[in-house]
């Protein structure tokens, strides 16, 4: 079905029910942020944990689920089941660019899916439609004696702030640091949260070769590092050729000794030594789910080991999966530590040698931890052509570190 700006319908008209997605695709050469705002009876947002974006890509009850996909594709899953509190779930798109506006967009695409992935229905983004606006709220999934659906389409010249304020959120006004070139489902029984809390909105994305990012650490927070290497279906119909693993490779300062994390051979604890855990295996990427690997590190690691450490993630895969070309896949690390969000992501120009299919192993990114925060430093390091050497780290008198990828190989 066709949907056009203004029309309603329930969605059982479609055949979905409550489980569904919405895909969004939009083209543009600037960055386009989506968000989903779980809404009250007055279309408010009073618990700000029901709004799902890049710092916080899921409900606590599952309700909704937030992935961003190469090429400003977007997927929102949907599950209305048992929800009490939320009537309306608004998602919405803005610009974070000072310079650009909805006008300026080429186009998009807004696709319904059943459970089943089947598309059900799509709404066509013209820029014709906008002006000056840099937010605008695309489509409204709400309650009114049954689920239903409605296309809006339209905005106002504010971006994802103006988002948040407009359905009365607040947004955090603390700054934070731009990168910097430097070497290194809610249960029922649970009342709605009607004290105010603020959204830290700030996404630092890191792409080029010594660009790097400080995260201050909070002594009064209870929550670990959580690394996420991220890389996508290459496109060429093949399922045996999308599996890339996550390694974590770590050494201290006074210590030489190079040591790995990886699955599920050494997946390491986080309670104790070595204070990084991986989190599991994940074999493959489909056009519909990313490939996902993640690994936790204990913010008092530097402490709890009795220094500075320095850690490389890279992503590899094995000769014996087939050629691939790692850049295909564009593999990409984010790193989230509270409502702190850092992304390292792949730059052709920066990892050229990626392009080859004869290229197995790349370096994601680094850390540099001590007892009062964090350095993450874009890499975009490779192997050399059918090479299986891992990385490993050189700590320089400088308190700097050196990476080179001649380590012996280690395999799943």
């Amino acid at each position: 079905m066709q949907l056009q700006q203004g029309q309603k319908l329930q969605l059982q008209q479609l055949n979905i029910q409550q489980e569904f997605s919405i895909d969004i695709q939009i083209q543009a050469s600037f960055a386009i942020d989506l968000s989903c705002f779980g809404l009250d009876a007055h279309q408010k947002l009073n618990d700000e944990a029901f709004m799902v974006f890049y710092n916080q890509p899921t409900t606590p009850d599952g309700a909704v689920n937030w992935q961003a996909q190469p090429q400003q594709n977007f997927k929102f899953k949907l599950n209305l089941v048992n929800l009490t509190q939320i009537q309306r779930f608004s998602i919405c798109a803005a610009i974070d660019d000072p310079q650009a506006t909805m006008q300026q967009i080429q186009g998009g695409t807004i696709t319904i899916k059943n459970p089943q992935g089947q598309a059900v229905a799509n709404f066509v983004l013209e820029p014709q439609r906008f002006n000056q606006e840099k937010a605008i709220m695309l489509i409204d999934i709400y309650f009114k004696d049954v689920w239903r659906l409605g296309v809006v389409a339209q905005g106002f010249n504010g971006g994802l702030a103006a988002l948040v304020e407009h359905f009365g959120g607040e947004v955090a006004k603390d700054e934070v640091a731009q990168p910097t070139s430097s070497t290194p489902q809610l249960p029922v029984s649970t009342p709605p949260n009607n004290t105010k809390s603020t959204l830290n909105l700030n996404k630092i994305q890191l792409d080029k070769t010594g660009q790097s990012h400080r995260i201050n650490l909070n002594k009064n927070s209870h929550e670990y590092l959580k690394i996420e290497a991220i890389w996508v279906d290459n496109g060429d119909g093949r399922s045996d050729n999308d599996d890339l693993d996550l390694r974590v490779g770590f050494m201290l300062q006074q210590n030489n000794k190079m040591e790995y994390v990886w699955c599920p051979s050494q997946q390491g604890a986080i309670e104790s030594y070595p204070y990084i855990h991986h989190q599991g295996d994940i074999t493959g990427a489909s056009s519909a789910q990313p490939g996902k690997e993640t690994v936790l590190v204990h913010p008092d690691i530097a402490k709890k080991l009795g220094g500075k450490v320095a850690l490389v993630f890279s992503v590899y895969s094995a000769v014996s999966n087939g050629v691939v070309s790692i850049a295909s896949l564009q593999p990409k690390m984010r790193m989230q530590y509270a409502d702190q969000l850092v992304e390292c992501v792949f730059n052709a120009n920066v990892s050229a040698k990626a392009k080859s299919r004869f290229v197995y192993t790349y370096v994601i990114g680094i850390a540099i931890i001590d007892e009062q925060g964090i350095t993450l430093q874009h890499s975009g390091m490779t192997s050399g052509r059918f090479s299986e050497d891992t990385p490993r780290i050189i700590w320089k008198k400088d308190d700097t570190v050196e990476i080179k990828v001649d380590g012996q190989p280690m395999f799943k």
